[in-house]
């Protein structure tokens, strides 16, 4: 009799061995059983497309100092913002109502011909603003 139950503990050793067993692997925190083991890979790196350039502008912003606003020249106004955004830094304040570029309140002169600001960018050239 003794022989059987220790045969039988044996077996059950071995079957369920790895139960009683320490792992030391890292736990993970979803469980795939073997379903996506295909895709496990799928949202990894390609080392082979070399560095990650900035996703930012390249060479930073492109900045027109050549801009003035009734006589006051601009410091840092670049090159298609909308002429409003520039008048401000200038403190010259454009008034506006529509943003649409469809009531003509922020009309001003650029470079001698009239242009509604709201809606106009800065040129990359030389550019004279006057309020009406």
């Amino acid at each position: 009799m003794l022989s059987k139950l220790s045969f039988i503990f044996l077996a059950c050793l071995l079957a369920f061995g790895s139960a009683f067993v320490a792992h030391h692997h890292k736990p993970s925190s979803t469980a795939l059983f073997g379903l996506f083991d295909g895709l496990s890979g799928a949202f990894a790196n390609d080392e082979s497309l070399g560095a990650r350039e900035n996703a930012g502008l390249k060479n930073g912003p492109n900045f027109n100092e050549d801009v003035t606003v009734n006589g006051k020249p601009v410091k840092g106004a670049v090159v298609g913002q909308k002429l409003t955004a520039v008048a401000m830094k200038a403190r010259v304040k454009i008034p506006v109502n529509c943003q649409k570029g469809d009531c003509g309140t922020c009309m001003v002169k650029l470079n001698g011909r009239n242009v509604k600001a709201c809606q106009t960018p800065l040129p990359a050239g030389k550019a004279t603003i006057q309020t009406l």
